[in-house]
């Protein structure tokens, strides 16, 4: 497997943050993809020779829309099941939910407060 590009930040993005077609998630979506397997953080930072930490590939993995994630690791969608992608879908509408409602009850708590 090839080393991944040199890990680049477009100006107009935020920290930790990337597109789809960054060269970055392309690598890492070829990497699970040829490994046909799940790949935990750690097996990822270790086959780039530790040119990425664990937040960067939380971020890379969250930017494409083919890498399952789950408590075994990555996976590249072709290499799941209807069940995992499912329940890796769930899991992120269920936080996603979570995340909403801990917004708006901050909101509201702040109009509260200070309002």
């Amino acid at each position: 497997m090839k080393t991944p590009p040199p890990i680049f930040r477009d100006p107009q993005l935020g920290l930790f943050e990337s597109k789809p077609t960054d060269a970055n998630v392309v690598w890492l979506e070829e990497l699970l993809r040829g490994s046909g397997c799940w790949m935990t953080a750690r097996n990822i930072i270790q086959t780039c020779g530790a040119r990425l930490h664990d937040r960067d590939v939380r971020e890379l993995a969250s930017a494409s829309g083919y890498i399952v994630s789950g408590q075994r690791g990555y996976r590249h969608m072709t290499h799941a099941t209807t069940e995992e992608i499912d329940h890796a879908a769930a899991w992120l509408v269920s936080q996603g939910k979570k995340m909403i409602k801990r917004g708006l009850l901050l909101r509201r708590n702040a109009h509260r407060n200070l309002g």
